[in-house]
């Protein structure tokens, strides 16, 4: 029998129709999980779910109309993943803290490569509780305020260079000019390195850490599969996230970690931090205190969070001293304002400092409120391990094991009913009497409860530093180029990403 006749044969059409009849009956088998609990959603469609097209969409205005059409409670697919979205502020305490033992972990991406699986943002339960508690003696204030003289370090370079960019064009980049500055920031922090071509956007730091931040694949349906499919994903499309991009930092990291084995050399970085917090990390075994891991294991997790240390830290902090300079530059009375701020407080202080950016409350004020208006990441989510029920809207929401629970942070930080006039850029709204008002769930720019965003206090601490002596020095201003509002680029991306974010500079007459 000839392949033409097997093709054209009654069993083997009658076997193709079976097999994707019942792979058809699998993905819209939990399509009625919502439905029939009364929770109102989108109506998903086969093998996509809710996800068809979003890869060409702005994830912002996207979210924005679905909690507009369908309210705080509803339910979404991700394939046929079962996705309760909330922005009930009652519902996200109780997911993100009062029941957290129910809600301990993120969704499931099985990665198997070496170095990944450790990622604090992929672990799960006492792996990820053990890992969590290890490494967080690294971000303590103290520790923070060791690694605050290396972020100085990095502000004067940033000063100089934008200081070159004031009196040569008087106008920049500003997310170009600020990735540099970040990523500064992330190899003297993380990596302990001095790297002096980070202006040049040909500089394998730059190259390497936008491609993982923002893949071409954000932008076609590939990006689907391990959100819709994550054992399928696990099988067949893991190379695709653990690109060679990736791996150059892995490299990086090992060469690090190996020539640091052979030296008694300080470096106050993270890495020397997290290898000390986690080495000292301890468990019981037959009555004896003993290492909670080898020294292969703790090289792993090393290297692991240093990794996600930079995508974390590099382009997210970017981005937002990227929108806060664009803030500052369309309300000069904000920025005048901070400006006379700082030269009050730097008559307290010899120079910018660690103590003096920490009693600058207006300084707080305004990042909190950039933080607001452009969340550094648009969503999180949690996967429910033990089923539980909560009583809303007059009924009973059943969560059960395996399904996930997301929060739109754009959404909830432009809700009109968490923050009248929420398209205005109001940093009184921090103010101790207002922020006093205000349900602190309805601000998540940093996630909520104990698997929150371990680096806030170093990311604060960055944007802190820079603000302060960027202002200080330097007077931000519209240009021609620069747009009324600032647009994102569209596409499935974590956090937004600025288009086009042209401003002008000049430095300021001293006083």
């Amino acid at each position: 029998m000839d392949a033409l006749e097997i093709l054209s044969s009654p069993i083997t059409w009658a076997v193709t129709v079976g097999t994707l009849y019942i792979f058809y009956r699998y993905v819209t088998s939990t399509f009625n999980y919502f439905s029939d609990q009364g929770i109102p959603g989108p109506k998903p469609m086969p093998f996509f779910g809710n996800m068809w097209g979003i890869w060409k969409l702005s994830i912002s205005e996207y979210d924005m109309s679905l909690v507009k059409k369908h309210g705080k409670v509803f339910g979404y697919y991700d394939g046929p993943q079962p996705n309760l979205w909330i922005t009930d502020l009652e519902l996200i305490k109780a997911i993100f803290v009062k029941d957290f033992d129910h809600f301990v972990d993120r969704r499931t991406l099985n990665f198997k490569t070496k170095i990944v699986r450790k990622w604090l943002t992929v672990v799960k339960g006492k792996e990820w509780k053990d890992i969590r508690s290890s490494v967080t003696p690294a971000f303590t204030t103290g520790k923070i305020k060791r690694m605050s003289l290396l972020i100085k370090e990095c502000v004067e370079i940033l000063s100089n260079r934008i200081s070159a960019v004031a009196q040569s064009e008087g106008k920049m980049n500003a997310k170009l000019i600020y990735g540099a500055f970040t990523m500064d920031v992330i190899a003297r922090c993380a990596f302990g390195l001095k790297i002096d071509s980070l202006g040049n956007k040909d500089d394998p730091f730059i190259k390497n850490a936008q491609f993982i931040f923002n893949p071409p694949t954000n932008k076609t349906p590939l990006i689907l599969l391990p959100f819709m499919y994550p054992k399928l994903f696990s099988l067949v499309g893991e190379s695709m996230f653990v690109t060679k991009q990736l791996k150059f930092f892995f490299e990086l990291l090992e060469n690090i970690l190996r020539e640091r084995a052979q030296s008694e050399q300080k470096y106050h970085d993270f890495i020397e931090m997290a290898q000390e917090a986690i080495s000292e990390f301890t468990k019981v075994v037959d009555g004896k205190t003993v290492p909670m891991w080898s020294p292969e294991e703790i090289k792993e997790i090393v290297i692991g969070q240093s990794t996600l240390f930079l995508l974390a830290g590099f382009d997210q902090t970017a981005t937002t001293l990227t929108n806060t300079c664009f803030q500052l530059a369309r309300n000069p009375d904000i920025q005048e304002k901070l400006h006379e701020t700082i030269l009050q407080k730097l008559e307290d202080y010899e120079d910018v400092c660690h103590e003096m950016v920490q009693d600058m409350p207006y300084l707080e004020q305004i990042i909190q409120e950039v933080l607001r208006f452009y969340p550094a990441a648009l969503r999180t989510e949690r996967l429910c391990t033990k089923d539980i029920s909560y009583d809303h809207g007059g009924g009973r929401v059943h969560i059960k094991k395996g399904v996930l629970v997301t929060v739109p942070i754009y959404a909830v930080h432009h809700s009109e009913e968490y923050y009248p006039d929420p398209e205005t850029f109001d940093p009184e709204r921090w103010s101790p009497e207002n922020k006093a008002k205000r349900n602190p769930y309805s601000f998540m720019a940093f996630g909520a409860g104990p698997r929150n965003c371990i680096g806030m206090r170093f990311a604060m601490e960055e944007l802190k530093f820079a603000i302060t002596a960027l202002v200080k020095q330097f007077r931000f201003f519209p240009v021609e180029e620069t747009p009324e509002k600032l647009r994102f680029d569209v596409g499935f991306q974590p956090a937004l990403q600025p288009m086009n974010a042209i401003l002008g500079i000049e430095l300021r007459q001293p006083n």
